[in-house]
């Protein structure tokens, strides 16, 4: 039994335009600088007292993540 393939014209929904591209890319960058701000502004918090719960309420984030920022930050 031999199948045959038909060839499909591609989907324009899988593509992005090089304009969304290029705009997702510098959100992306800004994303990444504003998440390094956010993390070493965590570690200072810590630094100075705050207690992982307090951070992570205040952040809306988990105590999970704040404890793991904390850990990966040690030597």
């Amino acid at each position: 039994m031999t199948a045959t393939v038909a060839r499909v014209a591609p989907n324009p929904k899988r593509a992005l335009a090089p304009a969304d591209e290029q705009r997702l890319r510098a959100a992306l960058d800004a994303h990444e600088s504003s998440y390094d701000e956010l993390r070493a502004a965590v570690l200072a918090a810590s630094a100075n007292g705050a207690s992982v719960r307090v951070l992570a309420e205040f952040l809306g984030k988990s105590t999970n993540t704040i404890s793991r920022w904390k850990t990966d930050a040690r030597p």
